[in-house]
């Protein structure tokens, strides 16, 4: 009875703290779309503790590498928020760590047998970078090498996380594949902004797939946990 009372509790944190989390990120995204500099320096770090904190909950055995990994990703953003070019190779840097932890944790879990699959289904991921990396060669400069090793981690998750919903389309690989498939779309229009051309909405569009991008990837998290155990709580 104590256990059911205490689940339930904690649903309703976990619900609140997602409604909290949009709330956040609709806030942020109004603030990139008008330029507000004071709200953006402050929801915009604000979003990755709220998503941490709700994995914490939701998970009956929280993995420590994402937990690192979402620290990554929260000194990315800060970085992120500087417009100069040393912040942005600052933040790539840190978001490159973050990339490195989460592919070894969806190898991890995933427990790929072949991969000749991966590589056919990053031929899509690999052509469209090749094209922005077209567009956009001769202004990446000293930010090539980060955007090459950029490049390869994001083509090879998304195969990997295409094969894997190709092969078996749970609700698991679901979420790990439309994680992908935002964060290479935000890639893709971040980078066009800053080396091709700046068009207004880029910049909160962009924003708009990152929030959706994290919560898939947190809920391919603890999918991943419920086929292992019943101790973490799907909302």
């Amino acid at each position: 009875m104590k256990n059911k009372k205490l689940k339930e509790e904690t649903s309703s944190e976990i619900k609140i703290l997602i409604l909290l989390y949009f709330v956040a990120a609709l806030a942020e995204v109004i603030a990139e779309f008008f330029n507000y500099k004071a709200f953006i320096y402050f929801l915009k770090p604000f979003l990755i503790p709220i998503l941490t904190i709700i994995y914490w909950k939701s998970s009956g055995k929280p993995n420590v590498l994402f937990i690192i990994a979402m620290f990554f990703a929260l000194m990315a953003n800060v970085f992120f928020i500087a417009s100069g070019f040393d912040s942005i190779v600052i933040g790539a840097v840190f978001f490159m760590l973050y990339r490195i932890i989460v592919l070894y944790l969806v190898l991890k879990i995933l427990r790929v047998a072949n991969y000749f699959p991966v590589f056919l289904a990053s031929i899509p991921f690999i052509c469209i970078f090749l094209y922005l990396s077209c567009l956009t060669f001769n202004e990446l400069g000293n930010a090539l090498f980060i955007y090459i090793v950029q490049v390869i981690f994001m083509s090879f998750l998304g195969g990997l996380s295409l094969s894997s919903y190709i092969m078996n389309d749970s609700k698991r690989n679901y979420w790990l594949l439309l994680s992908s498939v935002l964060f290479a779309l935000i890639q893709f229009i971040l980078v066009l902004k800053v080396y091709y051309i700046s068009i207004s909405i880029f910049q909160p569009f962009a924003m708009t797939l990152y929030v959706f991008a994290q919560y898939a990837l947190y809920k391919f998290m603890i999918s991943s946990e419920n086929l292992d155990d019943n101790t973490s709580f799907s909302v």
